[in-house]
């Protein structure tokens, strides 16, 4: 059901409106806000809740005086920048059935980019900390590259002070959006 849910709310996003403009502008630099603007509505929107969730979580657990916040918030508006322009709604649907119901074939096609839209789909779904990593690295953001690498895997070996907890609550605040 919550995918469900999760679908139609992608389907009906909104772009962000003034007040969410002016954050990601005053957040991000031209580059990155132009990897943000990249990805589709749904994904900016999706984004754009794990942000406001995420300051939630980190307001309540008190960690905001320990965290970089507006660290947490970049981390939060760039981490899925990985599945580009074409991962719409219908498309994320379509990874999440294949990955339900042939898992195995969804594994073994996901390691590169494709031509065959159904292998490309798998691909982002899969590898999208990665592909979205490497396009942080190429725009300077090395720290936030390596938080969005490890958004889905959880991995805390070698992060930097506090980068642990961010990780925890991008983590956290993307599981409940």
């Amino acid at each position: 059901m919550s995918r469900i849910v999760q679908f139609f709310k992608g389907v009906l996003a909104k772009g962000p409106n003034k007040e969410e403009q002016n954050i990601i502008n005053d957040l991000l630099s031209p580059e990155a806000q132009q990897a943000f603007y990249h990805m589709t509505v749904a994904d900016q929107r999706h984004c754009l809740n794990v942000m406001k969730t995420a300051m939630e979580i980190a307001n309540n657990r008190c960690l905001s005086d320990s965290i970089d916040m507006d660290f947490l918030r970049r981390c939060c508006l760039l981490h899925d920048i990985g599945r580009g322009p074409k991962m719409n709604s219908f498309r994320k649907a379509y990874g999440v059935l294949l990955d339900k119901f042939f898992h195995d074939w969804s594994i073994n096609n996901s390691d590169k980019a494709s031509d065959n839209i159904f292998k490309d789909i798998m691909y982002r779904y899969y590898q999208h900390p990665e592909i979205g990593c490497a396009e942080l690295l190429k725009l300077g953001l090395i720290h936030e590259a390596d938080i969005v690498l490890r958004h889905h895997s959880g991995d805390r070996e070698n992060l930097l002070t506090g980068e642990a907890d961010i990780l925890s609550v991008l983590m956290e605040a993307d599981q409940k959006n």
